[in-house]
């Protein structure tokens, strides 16, 4: 559309410069065309247009009517400036947009390597949901989720970085690195957490971390470095399941959740019942535990078997309307319930975007947990 447009804006010029006495040149106005083009159409289409231009003037001002040799060697030149700068205009636009789309490429390559595709498939839990960067271009931000089919059963994570957008993903892979190795190595949940919280204590104290501040005196530095590493936590809710705990029919899953300061996650029942799943004890965020003497403790519950667990970051809780209102979560989740997990997630994620008019000011994660249709599946992605 824009290339027909400017053609047809280059036809006109020249039909009206025709029609108008020798001395109204419309030299200036023709060679807008290849600019126009070099700005809105691709490459070859200015490459074309500025062709077309110069073969137009030029035979009609400069090269084989004009009797007067400036005026020959004015219009020549001319035309071919303006119709070179179009060019190189529309070539290094063109260059621009494919180091842009490959760098784009490598970057959301490496944001999945991050974190996976949902859906995501163990031998005993399907869980679905979606995350949404409130930074632009950005497929991830502060949030953090991962599910882990292991010998002792399924771990399931969800986190949040304090901050959001791009600037929060050292300390959301370190915790996600050290989730997965602890989830294999560690049986018991809360172990497991302490395990991850120190990876967040080595990523702290790396020198990648430490590179970040600027240049300034050692003390001055190492002042910086504290207080960003107080101010850096990763809030984090994990489950873990126990499907081979003795004395279990099948009709109920038995399920440890470990609270480190993150949202309370929602109970969706089979008769479409919501409640809040309140730890005993809610812990610390991540990197702060070390504050608190009382270890970390976890919950154990046995969940019927066709209920739904659906955990979130504070982007979803705290999103805003245009006039300050929170997003009334349980009380959508009360009206969704007896929806299917696909269509739940997608009013959820519609209504959201609704609520905040489009302009959500955190990172948004929602995880939906339910038992898989056939427990010996093999675990899928994506």
């Amino acid at each position: 559309m824009p290339f027909a447009l400017v053609v047809v804006y280059l036809v006109v010029i020249v039909a009206v410069d025709l029609v108008t006495p020798a001395h109204l040149r419309l030299d200036l106005f023709a060679a807008l065309a290849p600019m126009t083009a070099a700005v809105l159409c691709t490459y070859r289409q200015t490459v074309f247009v500025g062709i077309l231009d110069f073969c137009l003037m030029a035979t009609h001002h400069g090269v084989l009517v004009s009797d007067v040799a400036v005026n020959r060697v004015g219009s020549f030149v001319g035309n071919a400036l303006m119709v070179g700068a179009s060019i190189a205009v529309a070539r290094l636009r063109r260059d621009g947009e494919e180091l842009l789309e490959r760098v784009r490429a490598t970057g959301e390559a490496a944001q999945r390597a991050l974190l996976r595709p949902l859906p995501l498939r163990t031998r005993s839990v399907v869980v679905d949901g979606f995350y949404v960067s409130s930074q632009r271009e950005a497929l991830v931000g502060g949030d953090l989720y991962e599910v882990v089919d292991t010998p002792y059963g399924t771990r399931v994570l969800i986190g949040d970085v304090r901050g959001k957008g791009l600037g929060t993903l050292g300390a959301g892979a370190a915790v996600l690195t050290a989730f997965r190795e602890a989830a294999y190595h560690r049986p018991d949940l809360v172990s497991g957490m302490e395990a991850v919280e120190q990876g967040l204590y080595r990523y702290h104290r790396s020198a990648a971390y430490q590179v970040r501040t600027p240049s300034h005196p050692a003390a001055a530095v190492s002042e910086d470095v504290a207080l960003r590493v107080s101010e850096e936590f990763v809030t984090a809710l994990v489950f873990g399941t126990e499907e081979d705990a003795p004395g279990q029919d099948g009709s109920r899953v038995p399920v440890v959740f470990v609270d480190c300061g993150h949202v309370a996650p929602f109970l969706i029942g089979p008769d479409g019942e919501v409640r809040e799943l309140e730890a005993a004890d809610p812990g610390l965020p991540l990197g702060l535990g070390n504050l608190s003497p009382v270890p970390r403790t976890g919950r154990r519950i046995a969940l019927p078997a066709a209920c739904r667990v659906l955990a979130c970051t504070d982007g979803v809780t705290e999103a805003r309307d245009p006039d300050g209102g929170f997003y009334p979560l349980a009380e959508r989740l009360g009206a969704w319930a007896g929806l299917p997990t696909r269509e739940l997630l997608e009013r959820l994620r519609a209504d959201l975007d609704a609520h905040t008019g489009g302009r959500l000011q955190d990172d948004a994660a929602v995880l939906v947990m339910e038992r898989a249709p056939c427990p010996d599946a093999p675990e899928l992605s994506g």
